[in-house]
């Protein structure tokens, strides 16, 4: 009997959990266009906008970015990229709440990247001291 119980809850949990996913706001897409960066009159943007701008740089910085940094990663430059832009997006439903629906430039770029980058050298099972210091030497 209690598998019968049991079965149904668990199931019940998995389909909540995933009308929940499906409910949340989509991810805007990486966009590097400026224009879409216009503050208004209290210097704010619109937090999705500058949640796709930070998206898009970073995305440009991973394909531009040396192969000696690179290599402080221990990473091809495809899963560094993926795995930059999978950490952004696992990033801004985390932030992105709490700037509500604006905010400024100035703070898109520390408060989305650094989240992106931390969650990245967690994926990549990378220490943040040694790849520091790998970058450092490699300038």
């Amino acid at each position: 009997m209690r598998t019968h119980i049991v079965t149904p809850l668990i199931l019940a949990a998995a389909l909540a959990s995933g009308a929940r996913a499906q409910a949340a706001a989509p991810v805007p897409a990486a966009n590097v266009d400026k224009a879409q960066l216009a503050p208004d009159a209290q210097g704010l943007v619109a937090t999705d906008a500058a949640f796709a701008y930070v998206r898009g740089r970073s995305a440009e910085k991973g394909q531009t970015m040396s192969e000696k940094k690179l290599a402080c990663y221990g990473v091809s430059r495809a899963r560094f990229i993926a795995t930059l832009d999978e950490s952004m997006v696992a990033c801004y439903p985390q932030i992105a709440p709490q700037h509500k629906q604006r905010m400024s430039v100035n703070d898109a770029i520390p408060v989305f990247a650094m989240c992106a980058r931390k969650a990245m050298l967690q994926t990549l099972k990378v220490d943040p001291d040694t790849v520091n210091a790998c970058i450092a030497a490699a300038d």
